[in-house]
């Protein structure tokens, strides 16, 4: 095996010895140590096989040269440059235009040598056929040489060889070197979308920094180009240039909703838009909303309510307004917004919270009305096929008024500044009205778009009449009863129960119930658009009363009106009026001697009570004192006693007889 200096690698590449050394250290060119023989200093010799092919063919030309042998010279043009060796695919592995090649080349090697050896003179029929050639195939390169490389490509079955290599035989591979390609993604799959020539300027000076020795032979930006194309997925550009939502709307499957066991009034689905129409009240300039349920079969919008304010108030109207008119459905289908998780209306769903487990709640408006409440999965938009009705609104509603305002400055027309100076924008009731007009009339009658093809030649609503096979109704009186909104568990105060309009408390009361009931625990339903009554009910859901509204109890801080005063007056006094008569007829069912007091009937029942004796048991356990009682002086008045104090003995004498009998003695 030959061996080389690092002196004459570097001078056989044209390169500094320093630079090899480095490419030696980092493992790049394979390398044994050994000694040197004049200084016997450690070196490095270097394999000549471990150079690539380049380097050896210029390394054995120039020992060609050195033995005065003749270079192989073909066009005045020194070949030193070796391909590589091709890898042979099978012709099942090759594209469609390399079989075409393949096919086109067979037959005329086949035509070539059956017409040939007619004829004595080969190489004459050689030149003549090649012109009959290039006739017949004007958008192939045919000669003599490439006649007979391809007929001894034919002979060894190289398939790859009857192909026209021409700028394809290094395709799938890159001149960039790995780390290099790696900083460039570093810089150019960012989501700021940076330049490919930004990046490949970067590059180079990211190169120069921790690899100087490629930056001699660094490839071109197109080289770059190139490669992203060939190695840069999609997903994975549109993940990191285009971020998260870009690459679930676009790269992740998606799932596919299937409608085929789902029926009319099943399902509706629920969502607000913001209408992209400037209109006024005649005071203020704003963009109305519009709350809408759609029937996941037809696509029907069912009900709809417009407000100045996306509420769960408005999802109410608009629930009622489409059960008065297709009917209640069995389930809806909502997201996450506060508007639609709200604890009298379906529940808080996702947005519950630890503090209100303990709360009590009332029974919810879909409960009773008997319909199930289906939340979509947070962050989940696309799940919502709402979403593409709003766009239909948009494209065919919003965008005939002189109000549209698009729904991004780009959509944004010029002239709007000039129309809303003008005062040439619509009045919120043309709104109200034409929207719900165009509905009914345009939008629920255009062609069904959903997925089923058997209703493709059917409109929206005759889909919805076609597959309706249960409709549960309620009288208006009813409905307005079962969606009355209702408040947490409140207790009855003394001006009775509160609903809160806006954060402001509104009180309302009956005198006698109220002052019969305080601190009962209760639920207030009411409608917020007539707040002249309200409906009491107690913790089991049943109603008590009906309450009016007292707001006869506020009065300004400064009231002049002095009947108003007087009237407030006037409610506190009666309610203490009734309780005191009350009070008053608590004790008229008893004779007046049958009124004593509490005091009189325990000294009268002490008195008639007999005396009782206290009753000894029949074991006595006398008390034994070990110590000599003190002698007593006598009282005042007391006779005398004897010293010896008898009674004492006899105690003793009793005391020993008890032990005795404990002994059995």
């Amino acid at each position: 095996m030959d061996y080389l200096t690092v002196k004459e690698v570097a001078e056989l590449k044209g390169c500094s010895e320093r630079y090899i050394q480095r490419l030696v250290k980092n493992n790049k060119i394979t390398s044994d140590q050994v000694n040197n023989i004049y200084n016997n200093q450690p070196c490095y010799m270097i394999p000549v096989s471990a150079l690539s092919e380049d380097l050896q063919a210029k390394y054995y030309a120039k020992l060609k040269a050195d033995a005065g042998l003749a270079l192989e010279l073909k066009d005045d043009k020194t070949v030193i440059k070796q391909r590589s060796k091709r890898v042979q695919r099978t012709f099942e592995e090759l594209l469609e235009e390399e079989r075409r090649q393949v096919n086109i080349w067979t037959d005329i090697l086949r035509e070539w040598q059956g017409m040939r050896a007619v004829y004595s003179r080969k190489t004459e029929f050689d030149k003549l056929y090649i012109g009959k050639c290039q006739l017949e195939h004007q958008d192939m390169k045919v000669s003599v040489d490439i006649l007979y490389r391809k007929w001894r490509a034919y002979k060894d079955n190289d398939i790859e060889g009857l192909l026209d290599g021409r700028g394809g035989w290094n395709r799938g591979k890159s001149t960039i070197p790995a780390p290099v390609w790696d900083a460039f993604l570093w810089y150019w799959l960012d989501e700021n979308k940076p330049t490919v020539s930004l990046c490949y300027r970067s590059a180079i000076m990211w190169t120069t920094e921790f690899y100087p020795e490629f930056t001699e032979d660094f490839p071109n930006e197109s080289a770059f180009r190139r490669q992203i194309k060939r190695d840069v997925s999609y997903a994975l550009k549109t993940l990191m240039r285009d971020g998260e939502k870009a690459f679930n709307d676009r790269c992740v499957p998606y799932i596919m909703r299937m409608y085929d066991k789902l029926e009319a009034n099943d399902c509706w689905i629920a969502d607000n838009h913001t209408l992209d129409i400037i209109s006024t009240d005649g005071t203020t300039k704003h963009r109305l909303y519009l709350t809408a349920f759609l029937d996941a079969k037809s696509g029907v919008l069912t009900g709809w309510n417009i407000t100045d304010s996306p509420d769960s108030q408005s999802t109410i109207l608009a629930l009622r307004h489409g059960i008065l008119r297709f009917g209640a459905p069995k389930a809806i289908y909502v997201d996450n917004g506060l508007e639609f998780l709200t604890f009298d209306l379906g529940g808080k769903g996702h947005r519950e919270r630890k503090s209100d487990k303990n709360k009590s709640d009332p029974t919810t408006i879909l409960k009773r009305l008997g319909i199930e409440m289906h939340n979509a999965i947070v962050c989940n938009a696309k799940a919502k096929p709402v979403e593409r009705t709003f766009c239909t609104v948009k494209n065919q509603f919003s965008k005939l008024w002189d109000g549209f305002c698009g729904g991004t400055i780009l959509e944004r027309p010029e002239s709007l500044k000039r129309r809303i100076k003008n005062g040439d924008i619509p009045c919120d009731y043309e709104v109200r009205k034409i929207l719900s007009a165009w509905i009914d009339n345009e939008y629920n009658r255009q062609p069904y778009g959903g997925s089923e093809h058997c209703f493709q030649n059917m409109s929206r609503i005759e889909v919805w009449e076609s597959t309706i096979t249960e409709r549960r109704e309620v009288t208006p009186d009813k409905l307005n009863l079962l969606m009355m909104r209702s408040t947490r568990s409140q207790k009855i105060k003394r001006n009775g129960v509160y609903v809160k309009i806006a954060g402001e408390p509104i009180w309302f009361m009956h005198e006698e119930q109220t002052i019969n009931n305080l601190e009962k625990e209760v639920f207030v339903r009411y409608d917020p658009a007539d707040l002249r009554t309200v409906r009491i009910y107690d913790e089991n859901e049943k109603f008590l009363f009906e309450w009016q509204n007292a707001d006869f109890l506020m009065v300004d801080f400064l009231e002049e009106n002095q009947q108003k005063i007087a009237d407030a007056q006037e409610k506190a006094r009666s309610a203490k009026k009734f309780v005191k008569k009350q009070a008053k007829g608590i004790a008229d069912n008893l004779s007046q001697e049958q009124r004593i007091s509490m005091l009189d009937i325990v000294i009268k029942s002490a008195e008639n009570a007999e005396e009782f004796e206290v009753r000894k048991p029949k074991m006595i356990v006398p008390m034994i004192v070990n110590e000599e009682p003190a002698r007593l002086k006598k009282a005042v008045g007391a006779e005398d006693y004897d010293d010896d104090y008898s009674e004492l003995e006899e105690l003793r004498a009793m005391n020993n007889r008890l032990e005795k009998a404990k002994k059995g003695v």
